[in-house]
């Protein structure tokens, strides 16, 4: 199903359009938006270290999800063909922002007036957590 929602929401195709991809075009096996797609379910899947995807690359289950035959000889993208996208600039974070918050408001009929993002500093230690750890005040 996240799959499908993907799909249809075109995220991986939408990022990938403002990702500069320097690569040598003659040597590309697996397209940026491939690229992405696969990093987007394995993490939607609960795998968030990239070096899952190595054996995730074969796996028919995933492989089916992400539009691929199961045996297709080349398998879907490993960790350190992933590894050239893990480095975008500053412009490049800031542009994949706005177009998030752009997928975001497409997938709603009518998009919302205004957004709220909850961000929690203190994931993992929230008991007797009274402030945020962004300048040591965790006592």
């Amino acid at each position: 199903m996240l799959a499908q929602a993907e799909t249809s929401l075109r995220i991986a195709d939408r990022l990938a359009a403002v990702i500069p991809d320097h690569r040598d075009p003659t040597r590309v096996r697996h397209c940026l938006p491939d690229i992405l797609r696969a990093r987007i379910l394995a993490i939607a899947a609960g795998y968030a270290d990239a070096d899952d995807l190595d054996a995730l690359r074969r796996d028919p289950t995933f492989m089916m999800a992400l539009g691929r035959a199961p045996g297709d000889k080349l398998g879907l993208a490993s960790q350190p063909t992933m590894s050239p996208a893990s480095a975008p600039t500053l412009r490049t974070l800031i542009t994949l922002t706005y177009e998030m918050i752009d997928i975001y408001r497409d997938s709603h009929a009518t998009a919302p007036g205004s957004i709220t993002l909850n961000i929690d500093a203190a994931h993992g230690a929230q008991q007797l957590t009274f402030w945020n750890g962004f300048h040591g005040e965790r006592g």
